[in-house]
């Protein structure tokens, strides 16, 4: 029943048709897009658009994702639309003969059969889409959420839209509509009662300023309603707040620099403050730091029972440019927790973690640390992840690769194109953005902001243009649609203990490797590695032999 739950949100078929029957789009501009879309996603693999390679591999597609769907339709339409792929397929076999503008003209009647199948999802075609289009500062996911840097580089521009018929146009609804002054955009947030977005702008400063004058410009949190009303700011000050995540008790969790602090590897010209989970009331008061990382973290996103999963970055005495797994805690920051990714250098960073409906998986983008976010898309499956016996790495035979064509970003080279927040509908389909250029930053190769647009995708290996602006990224596509919240997990935190806490002690010998059974423990020496402070430049002052290494508070 769980199996069948999820495909059928994966697609609502209103009806069984003739596949090769259906036909195009009316908008000629909007068909020509789509067409040459196909022909980039063509090239991007080696082939041809309408060469008999493609031709197969579209009607592959087709029949695979008919396999995905098959538990969720009546006997009778599935029938149907087998016999219609049949027919095709026997088609297929004498397009080789044909002259090569029939071979593409009967390649696109197939592609727009694939399209009309795959998009039968409501979530995809029967409401609208939010989105954020965007310019990002291009150098490393460590720039991209601050606003200084897009001072530093004059980039400026975005906005939040609704796309309002995913599928069949490309037309979009502005929601700000100019409310606010020139400036960027950031990150995007949807409540679970599909009524209030939350995003994050950073208005641009009036002169390049210098890091530490009162000009710094920041990124600060907003929230709109979906009509476009009651558009309002949340925060202020001079910290960076974004990545809003909505939170089943009605706050919202999210990342800022308040807590102090800069991270420890860096330049002289690009001082970087230190970002870690925080939370507040839904209208901006009582805001509290849920993690004291000394490093940063990313992309909190509820989990289905109810905790926090976002990214760390873990360096602590080891590789700087590796580590940034998937972790998880409760909405009041406690217990803090491994899930995946903080024990291996085959995915270099694990971004924009998304829970799947229905299922116990979470979706993940395999990025990198030397550019900004992107990379392939990836589903772990937390109760089923561990580490390895012998090395103690995480393991990879507990991940599925949704998108091997596209390498981990860093870790086995750099991707000519790449994925960007996907929003899971099942374990089958998804929105995603997606770009066929080169995913760009400081190591990467590609210097531009290269763009993305909004895609529905399925493992099936279906891809399909939703939007794009030539002009902008386009990112964060999320269904304008309630979706029910998880649990709300209560605060465990007693306010008695003041500056004091409590630790969960285990058995070190307990271990992959157990310790000598001779060799008791007496104690337990405790450090605390303290945040970078005062200077953001590193080794200014050297702390150790190591370079960049940290400062250790001895607690005890």
């Amino acid at each position: 029943m769980t199996r069948f739950r999820i495909l059928l949100a994966c697609v609502l078929w209103v009806g069984a048709s003739d596949i090769s029957a259906r036909s195009d789009p009316v908008e000629p501009e909007f068909k020509s897009s789509i067409e040459a879309d196909w022909a980039a996603q063509e090239r991007r693999v080696g082939r041809e658009p309408g060469s008999i390679e493609a031709l197969e591999a579209a009607l592959g597609r087709g029949q695979r994702l008919l396999s995905i769907l098959a538990p969720a339709l009546p006997p009778a339409e599935l029938d149907i639309e087998r016999r219609a792929w049949e027919s095709l397929r026997t088609e297929a076999q004498e397009v080789g003969r044909l002259p090569s503008a029939d071979q593409i003209a009967f390649y696109h009647r197939v592609r727009w059969s694939g399209r009309a199948l795959a998009l039968r999802n409501p979530a995809v075609a029967g409401q609208p889409i939010v989105f954020m289009k965007r310019h990002r500062f291009v150098c490393q996911m460590l720039h991209e959420y601050l606003g200084y840097f897009y001072d530093y580089g004059d980039v400026a521009g975005g906005g939040v839209f609704a796309l309002e018929r995913p599928g069949d146009s490309f037309e979009v609804r502005d929601l700000v509509a100019g409310r606010l002054p020139r400036g960027n955009y950031t990150t995007l947030a949807l409540g679970y009662d599909a009524r209030t977005l939350y995003f994050a702008f950073a208005e641009r400063a009036p002169r390049k300023p210098d890091f530490y004058s009162a000009d710094r410009r920041c990124f600060h949190l907003y929230a709109i309603q979906a009509d476009g009303s009651g558009l309002r700011r949340l925060t202020d000050g001079p910290d960076d707040d974004f990545d809003p995540c909505p939170l089943p008790d009605g706050a919202l969790a999210f990342m800022s620099t308040r807590r102090g602090g800069f991270g420890r590897c860096h330049n002289v010209w690009e001082p970087l403050p230190a970002y870690t989970l925080h939370r507040m009331n839904k209208d901006g008061s009582d805001v509290k730091t849920l993690s004291w990382h000394e490093t940063n973290e990313w992309h909190p996103f509820v989990l289905h029972d109810g905790r926090i999963v976002y990214t760390r970055w873990d360096y602590v005495d080891r590789s700087a440019a590796n580590f940034h797994g998937l972790w998880a805690s409760n909405p009041d920051g406690s217990n803090p927790v491994s899930l995946f990714g903080n024990y291996t250098t085959r995915i270099n960073a694990c971004y924009q973690p998304r829970a799947i409906p229905g299922s116990q998986r979470i979706v993940f983008v395999a990025g990198a640390h030397h550019a900004d976010v992107g990379g392939s898309l990836v589903i772990v499956n937390p109760p089923r992840a561990a580490l390895d016996p012998e090395t103690g790495e995480d393991r990879l035979d507990e991940i599925e690769v949704l998108t091997p064509e596209v390498c981990f970003a860093e870790a086995a080279g750099w991707p000519k194109s790449y994925f960007h927040s996907p929003w899971p509908l099942s374990e089958d389909c998804f929105l995603v953005a997606f770009s066929h250029e080169p995913l760009p930053g400081m190591s990467s190769g590609e210097s531009r902001d290269t763009r993305t647009g909004l895609y529905y995708f399925d493992r099936a290996g279906n891809l399909e243009l939703l939007y794009r602006d030539p002009e902008a990224s386009s990112m964060y596509p999320i269904p304008l649609a309630p979706r029910p919240a998880p649990p709300a997990i209560a605060s465990t935190l007693d306010p008695a203990l003041g500056d004091e806490g409590e630790f969960l002690l285990t058995d070190v010998r307990l271990s992959l490797r157990p310790m000598p059974t001779d060799r008791p423990v007496r104690q337990l020496r405790v450090f605390q590695v303290l945040p970078k402070t005062h200077t953001h430049v590193a080794n200014q002052p050297r702390i150790g032999h190591a370079n960049a290494e940290s400062a250790r508070l001895l607690l005890g």
